[in-house]
């Protein structure tokens, strides 16, 4: 009857140990699983401020090669266009509406310094729009 009782107890400690080890193992994944998606959440972190970084050297004057500088250039184009749309939405949504009709289209060059108003108004706050947002959804991870 001793016998069988020691062998009662080995069987329990073997198994007690092997939940053991399996539980440290889980612990060990999960640690590195952990590693690994703060790892990508930097990259991607990296991957997102290197436009911006790029756009403030080019703004500030350093020299670049002349493929970064043609596509800085007309990325530069399309924020001040797509300023300018904003803007001249914002001013059409702000006008007051008249019941007469007289409202209904306003000349292109009438809307024009309106426009332009409204860009100079709104274009910090479009930086700071766009500098706030977090990209990284849209940056592409470089793949190792």
């Amino acid at each position: 009857m001793a016998n069988f009782s020691q062998k009662v107890k080995s069987v329990w400690f073997k198994c007690v140990e092997s939940v053991g080890q399996g539980a440290a193992n889980l612990a060990d994944n999960a640690k590195q699983k952990l590693s690994e998606i703060n790892m990508e959440s930097r990259r991607k972190d990296i991957a997102a401020e290197l436009p911006k970084k790029l756009m403030q050297l080019w703004k500030d004057g350093v020299a670049l090669p002349e493929e970064l500088t043609a596509l800085l250039t007309e990325q530069n184009e399309l924020e001040e266009a797509l300023a300018a749309a904003k803007a001249a939405r914002l001013a059409k949504k702000t006008r007051p509406a008249l019941t007469d009709g007289s409202d209904k289209e306003q000349p292109a060059e009438e809307a024009a310094p309106a426009a332009e108003e409204a860009v100079e108004e709104s274009a910090p706050e479009a930086e700071e729009e766009a500098a706030s947002e977090a990209p990284a959804e849209e940056a592409q991870p470089i793949e190792e």
